[in-house]
């Protein structure tokens, strides 16, 4: 697999190139690929197979072949490229990757900006229903995404992608045209919005749509996620959002004595109701347990500011019998099958409460504490317009009441 630059330029040396050429019987690229590539190998090549003759015949045609073949890509075959292809059709096959800078890369760096938390999309080989709701997904309320760039293709031209930004409302700072880079024929532009959408532009290109960010903080990763939950570290969705810990809290505070007081966060997850409880009550004993090690890894990042926290790796059933009393319990995690080991386990009569995510789980335990409520707040999202709407998410249920 060779990578090769706009202008033809293959990912390896002239050493490296002889020896590729010399012992393969074909190569694989399109008619623009092959006659770039032949000027600057200065050599006869081996068979040339092209890809218009369609990917099915070229699959057999290659299937045929015993011998090394060399498949020509542009920029780096492994990002949006006819790697993943092949290793779909040839799951044997044995693969010598040679890359070049990608496209997406080099139109960044044209640009002037870093780009490793971009949202990148491929309309090369995809469906207008696909592409639509790519970008679309991108730009929804609150993915936070700062940069996007879309490969382009025959049927997704810049202007066309451009007009789909446009009637999205996308609201980026800049928007910038990338044809041929790395070619003599290389084409930058910057430009509006709407004119990009009453232009034509080549279809080999890649459209960035860019904000202005001064104070842009660093990023570690491309995972580009919004969460309005960042008081506290957590594995995505495995947190009591804000609201309901409110309603946890009004119910626990209550039931813990001031002075003393002992509460086990049981399935703790980021810990965000123990450590809540110990910020509200400053002298109370919390044990947050959990089973899961990376979750322990939360909650000692989490609670590593609190005083009298005990951070306690284990199975629920195997841990509480080492525990002090409490004066109440939060169960988080492990569900009805909790209540009966805190039945065993508890020597007198505590306040406990559990959240669940489905209601039949819920209903089983206030057959056993006595209490059920839904928990759904719907949140208000500014709409692209300014105006408001709620969005609610998954409810949650809890049961409360005395256990022992």
């Amino acid at each position: 697999m060779l990578g090769i630059e706009g202008s033809g330029r293959p990912g390896v040396t002239r050493e490296k190139l002889n020896e590729l050429l010399a012992n393969s019987d074909a190569i694989v690229g399109s008619s623009r690929q092959i006659s770039m590539f032949e000027s600057q190998a200065k050599r006869e090549l081996p068979v040339k197979l092209n890809w218009t003759v369609g990917i099915e015949k070229l699959v057999a045609e290659v299937e045929q072949r015993q011998g090394n073949i060399i498949v020509l890509a542009s920029g780096d075959p492994g990002y949006f490229g006819i790697v993943r292809l092949l290793r779909s059709r040839f799951p044997g096959l044995e693969m010598e990757i040679h890359p070049v800078p990608s496209a997406v890369s080099l139109a960044f760096a044209k640009a002037g900006t870093n780009w490793e938390d971009a949202a990148v999309i491929s309309a090369h080989g995809r469906s207008y229903q696909s592409v639509l709701v790519e970008i679309l997904k991108a730009l929804e309320p609150g993915r936070e995404i700062s940069k996007m760039a879309v490969l382009c293709s025959p049927e997704h031209t810049p202007q066309f992608v451009a007009q789909i930004l446009r009637d999205a409302n996308a609201s980026f700072d800049r928007y910038i045209v990338c044809a041929h880079l790395g070619s003599d024929s290389e084409f930058v532009t910057e430009s509006s919005l709407s004119l990009i959408c009453e232009g034509t532009f080549d279809h080999h290109s890649i459209l960035l749509a860019l904000n202005d960010l001064t104070n842009e903080k660093a990023s570690i990763s491309n995972l580009i996620t919004a969460d309005s939950n960042q008081d506290f570290l957590h594995r995505k969705g495995m947190i009591t959002k804000p609201e309901v810990r409110e309603v946890i809290l009004s119910k626990l505070i209550p039931n813990i004595p001031g002075e003393a007081g002992c509460l086990w966060d049981l399935g703790a997850g980021s810990g965000s109701i123990g450590i809540s409880a110990i910020q509200r009550i400053p002298s109370l004993r919390v044990f947050l347990i959990d089973k899961d090690p990376i979750q322990i890894r939360l909650i000692q990042l989490n609670s590593s500011n609190c005083p009298n926290v005990s951070v306690i790796a284990g199975r629920i059933q195997d841990v509480v019998w080492e525990l002090p009393d409490p004066n109440a319990v939060f169960i988080g995690g492990g569900g009805t099958e909790v209540l009966e080991i805190l039945k065993t386990r508890l020597k007198k009569r505590t306040f406990t409460i559990a959240s669940f995510a489905a209601v039949n789980r819920a209903a089983e335990a206030a057959d056993q504490l006595g209490n059920l409520m839904q928990i759904m707040i719907p949140v208000g999202k500014r709409l692209p317009d300014g105006s408001w709407r709620l969005e609610g998410e998954n409810p949650v249920f809890i049961s409360w009441g005395w256990l022992g």
